[in-house]
């Protein structure tokens, strides 16, 4: 599919599960953007990312991708969410929802993410915790600072206080 598109193979990032790195190749692609194929392992799936400055542009990317491919629709991927009542699945589902969530906010992905990060298992907040990170999504920085400061298991809340320095660093380097 890369050749079929023209993308140009620019690395290979082996797998470190020490150090928390997953496998990734990425393409330089020909309208001066990038393609990353990753397998995750926190959130037990394969999937492609599109970077662009044009946000328009990656998405497009990312639905010619998957017109290619078999792939998860974001409805799928609710359904999954919904009919998750149990800790794994739910967890799991959890995951998938916010490596799999569209570029811009969501409010059926927001709805289920702050659902979660109120679950009686620490697994599922930590998780939801994750998601936040994966969507990127501005509506989710105070969210984290709450769970960082009121969530009784310790890795919960040092987690999303973590994630609430990131979205603070990155939306630093934006300005």
């Amino acid at each position: 599919m890369a050749d079929r598109n023209g993308w140009i193979f620019f690395a290979q990032v082996d797998r470190d599960p020490e150090r928390g790195i997953f496998y990734e190749v990425r393409w330089n692609v020909p309208d001066g953007g990038t393609m990353h194929y990753i397998i995750d392992e926190v959130a037990d799936c394969v999937y492609v990312v599109a970077r662009h400055d044009d946000c328009a542009t990656a998405e497009r990317a990312v639905g010619e991708v998957a017109r290619q491919l078999p792939s998860w629709t974001l409805e799928e991927m609710l359904h999954d969410f919904d009919v998750s009542i149990y800790p794994a699945g739910w967890e799991r589902a959890l995951l998938r929802l916010g490596a799999g969530a569209p570029v811009q906010e969501n409010e059926e992905v927001v709805i289920r993410v702050r659902e979660s990060v109120q679950h009686k298992e620490a697994a599922v907040r930590r998780a939801a915790v994750w998601a936040m990170v994966y969507t990127e999504w501005p509506v989710f920085r105070d969210v984290l600072a709450s769970v960082a400061e009121t969530d009784s298991d310790t890795e919960v809340a040092r987690a999303a206080a973590l994630a609430a320095e990131q979205f603070d660093l990155a939306r630093r380097t934006e300005q």
